[in-house]
């Protein structure tokens, strides 16, 4: 139940990022002021799900590495 929670969410994450980073749902943030750590917002804005998507697979990565037997263990 937990792995079909993590992978769920993992998902949803991926088809929010591409509502949001393509046309329909980017209308909204595609404007050049106001800057955010010097860039403008709306390449803050992909910038900013890029870094999400790199925590999520991280994050998945060390949930899947967990479930795994044997995990601890030196494979070599």
């Amino acid at each position: 139940m937990k792995t079909r929670i993590v992978h769920g969410a993992v998902i949803a994450y991926y088809l929010a990022m591409v509502i949001f980073v393509t046309y329909p749902g980017y209308v909204p943030f595609d404007t050049v002021k106001p800057f955010v750590f010097g860039l403008p917002f709306s390449l803050f804005w992909q910038t900013l799900w890029i870094c999400g998507s790199i925590l999520a697979l991280g994050g998945l990565f060390i949930f899947e590495k967990r479930k795994r037997p044997g995990a601890g263990a030196a494979n070599g």
